[in-house]
């Protein structure tokens, strides 16, 4: 999570795919056709549906019914099944007379089945029908091959942990695929299945007769399921360019699970099996009515007066990019992104222990389990439910555009299938729930840490490698075998590897005591405490352009630090209590000049940094304290080849030139968030001039951060808009100007971007539009491409569509480092733990 560039007073950082490079030759680069959307919503048919739409195949497989408009067969009496009042019979002797069902993809296997009343049917004892805004999972169906006995492997859930051993047996299952002309239809949670009985109802019954088989024979004239919509029409691509590189936009930093993080914060899903009716509805449940109780949403905007809590699809103040405490990442949204060129997406899971138990009690949830780790495996077993949930949408296993990657190489060949390749990274400030406790009596500086507790500093994970759950080697390999890849290893607070890069002085200064000591979990109210440990940061003067000597200066414009607000009396009215008497500590008095962070790397932080480079993981330095970012660069470039860094989403506390340069020569990347396109451009220039300066021989390249659902605003609209470009619907991307002057885009079949629009059956709902609402949800990925396109260069639209290129490219080079660290052993440069500068 970041502070967007855009700053909102009080935002607390809790927290397309159209590509790249001029080449020369032919390009393997081509269109993949793209499952038809939904069809547009529209009235209910008042209407019987017609005669078939298509020549029913013999036989077809249990997936192959995705969105389809069906008829439903008793195969034992030829029989049709029929509406009848609230329920159901099957009774109908030709098709015209049957109720046409639409198959919604609930699951892997499963459906909802909309009848033309737009109401769901029911698996109660006696079916009934349902509204779709009230189905629960009774209205989910398991559809099954006639004699089918298949043991096929548990379904990922949404916000349900996962074992290594389960996520394994999900990504090996070889399914079977059983065609077959009949099939059954049942309640998962009881077996029980739609059975017909003559003239009478439809029952769920156990057991296995001739009357609990049906023909699905498919038919035109269903009712249209209420979704949301991509807005989008065309064929994406899919292949490589003639000297093998992918094409596509990386979003390195982004937190698509996110929706259950912060004790309920949020409101939304990113999907839900029944649509976005249940996944984007009306918030009142979570933020109170009038958005009374969103507590987070009013302390981080500075805004106590509520909020319109209505949601799809008239949604009058939601998804925008200032709306932080609500979704704007949905699956069809991702969806419209992916059109747009998006061929890496960096999940990262996240959990902010303090906000979430301040919430949670806020909403009277004391049984909320905010610890840090689990929330991370929880939201594991969410991304994996969404890849499952897609690849339902798109009509079996492996068929969807959302695919979880685990190694360069399975990306590559996901992107070069057209596919949409998914990282799992973490962003916690806990990682390996190694928090720390300060101790009020401890002597030892952070470089001299053994973490043993009283009367020293305390953490809550160990560096002991017996196999025990709270060692670090443990949690590394747990969360390796769950998927993950890439790591962030401080967040918001310190913890017991360091100290976090500063960059807000009040909101996040005040978490820190809380989550070092200040809040003992689950015993006190909020900010309060019998016995509090927690302290302040303590902080040191960060370097100053221009100012402290051999400085080389700040990326981005940015600034080391942050100027500390003192609650109380300010210097010289005020002791400095922090550890060796530096500002911070058990008081918050700080001077007035920027200050940074003197918990600099531990001895602890120092064996996880060796561990995560032994164990090939992609290192984000982001949110690490300016100094401590060069004490790992140290270690990184003791190896040989040199460990690649990564920056996702911005610099936080700071990075400075010199350590820009030595990243992007040791083969990793700087890519920033977004608050405007006009500033993305200007980091790009900048990176691009300081990569060239380093003597970097590595492809450049340059993707983003957008951070979306983490608690941060998204890109702006540009403000002042030259004539001439205004962003106009619809859009073409890939086709004309400036992709016409890029070889890699020749071969490719334009999208059609329409303007991003909700809409029901009844006309009711809204649109946005990226010149005056920017980034409000996150299919407008695509509609930022554009502004790229007319605000930017061929060179600047080359390097964007770069990034997924360069992001695999930084992967492969530390897997290539990890591999010689474990067959020479790790070097430990001399000097790397030190202590941060004495006060004056």
């Amino acid at each position: 999570m970041r502070q967007p560039k855009p700053t909102t007073a009080f935002l607390l950082c809790a927290g397309a795919a159209v590509l790249l490079l001029s080449g020369c030759g032919e390009s393997s680069i081509s269109s993949v056709p793209t499952v038809p959307p939904l069809p547009p919503v529209m009235p209910v048919p008042t209407v019987p549906p017609g005669t078939p739409g298509m020549e029913n195949p013999a036989k077809r497989d249990r997936y192959s019914f995705n969105n389809k408009c069906v008829v439903l067969r008793d195969s034992s009496t030829g029989k049709y099944v029929a509406a009848a009042g609230t329920g159901y019979t099957a009774s109908a002797d030709a098709v015209g007379m049957a109720e046409a069902f639409f198959m919604k993809p609930t699951l892997l296997g499963e459906y909802a089945l909309l009848n033309r009343s737009g109401q769901l049917l029911n698996a109660a004892a006696t079916v009934n029908s349902v509204a779709v805004a009230e189905a629960t999972n009774t209205a989910s169906l398991r559809l099954l091959a006639d004699g089918d006995t298949t043991a096929y492997v548990a379904t990922p859930q949404y916000d349900v942990a996962l074992t290594a051993a389960q996520i394994g047996s999900y990504r090996n299952f070889v399914d079977p695929l059983l065609k077959a002309e009949v099939f059954t239809l049942a309640n998962p949670a009881n077996g029980q299945r739609l059975t017909t009985n003559g003239t009478a109802a439809l029952t769920m019954t156990a057991g296995d007769s001739a009357t609990q088989r049906f023909k699905l024979e498919e038919v035109t004239g269903c009712a249209a399921y209420p979704e949301a919509s991509s807005n989008a029409a065309g064929e994406t691509f899919k292949g490589t360019t003639s000297d093998g590189r992918v094409l596509g936009m990386a979003d390195v930093h982004v937190h698509t699970s996110s929706s259950t993080f912060l004790g309920g914060a949020l409101s939304g899903r990113v999907f839900h099996k029944f649509g976005v009716l249940q996944a984007i509805p009306n918030c009142d449940a979570v933020h109170g009515p009038m958005g009374s109780k969103d507590g987070v949403g009013a302390a981080f905007l500075n805004d106590t007066n509520g909020h319109n809590t209505t949601g799809w699809p008239t949604l009058p103040e939601w998804p925008s990019r200032g709306a932080l405490t609500h979704r704007a990442i949905y699956w069809k949204w991702i969806e419209r992104a992916w059109l747009g060129g998006l061929r890496i997406m960096v999940n990262d899971v996240v959990e902010n222990a303090t906000l979430c138990e301040l919430q949670s009690k806020a909403n009277g949830n004391l049984a909320q389990d905010c610890n840090e780790m689990n929330s991370a495996r929880r939201q594991i077993g969410t991304m994996y439910a969404l890849q499952d949930y897609i690849d339902a949408q798109y009509g079996g296993r492996g068929k969807g555009f959302l695919q979880i990657v685990l190694d360069p190489a399975e990306a590559r060949t996901k992107i070069a299938d057209g596919k949409l390749a998914v990282v799992l990274g973490i962003e916690i400030s806990n990682l390996f729930n190694c928090q720390v406790n300060y101790s009020p009596l401890r002597q030892k500086e952070p470089q001299e840490e053994t973490g043993s507790g009283a009367p020293e500093n305390a953490y809550s994970c160990t560096m002991t490698e017996t196999g025990a759950p709270n060692e670090i080697k443990t949690q590394m390999e747990e969360m390796k075998g769950l998927g993950v890849r890439q790591l962030i290893t401080l967040h918001e607070f310190d913890n017991a590897f360091g100290g976090n890069g500063i960059f807000d002085g009040l909101v996040l200064n005040l978490g820190n005591r809380e989550n070092a000591g200040g809040l003992p979990s689950g015993t006190s109210p909020p900010l309060q405490s019998s016995f509090p440990t927690g302290e302040f940061w303590t902080t040191y003067d960060c370097p100053v352009e221009n100012v402290t000597p051999g400085f080389s200066g700040y990326l981005w414009g940015d600034q080391g630090g942050a100027t500390m607000q003192s609650l109380g009396p300010s210097p010289p009215f005020c002791v400095f209590t922090g550890q060796g008497g530096r500002p911070g500590g058990t008081t918050a008095c700080y001077p007035t000049t920027r200050q940074c962070n003197a918990r600099w790397l531990t001895p602890i932080g120092l064996y996880t940094y060796k561990k995560l480079m032994e164990n090939g993981y992609i290192f984000d330095i982001d949110h690490l304290e300016y100094e401590m970012k060069t004490q790992a660069l140290e270690l990184a470039e003791a190896q040989n080849p040199a460990y690649p860094f990564v920056s996702t989403h911005g610099t936080f506390g700071g990075t400075s030139l010199d350590q820009g340069a030595r990243i992007l020569k040791n083969g990793g990347f700087l890519y920033p968030s977004i608050g405007s396109i006009k500033g993305f451009k200007d980091d790009m220039a900048e990176t691009r001039a300081l990569s060239a300066g380093a003597g970097n021989s590595n492809l450049f390249a340059f993707g983003f951060g957008t951070d979306t659902d983490g608690l941060s605003g998204q890109m702006a609209p540009r403000g002042t808009i030259a004539a001439g470009k205004e962003v106009k619907y619809p859009f073409v991307l890939f086709k004309g100007a400036p992709f016409d002057t890029l070889p890699d885009f020749a071969s490719m079949a334009g999208v059609t971007f329409n303007q991003p629009e909700e809409r029901n059956a009844a006309g009711a709902g809204r649109t946005w539009h990226e010149d005056m609402d920017g980034n409000a949800h996150y299919g407008m990925m695509a509609d930022m491409v554009q502004e790229m396109r007319l605000e930017g260069t061929p060179q600047d639209m080359r390097d964007l569509f770069n990034s997924a290129e360069g992001y695999l490219r930084t992967w492969e080079k530390t897997l290539a480092s990890s591999a010689a660290i474990n067959a020479k052993g790790i070097v430990t440069p001399m000097g790397v733990l030190r202590p941060a500068p004495a006060p004056p």
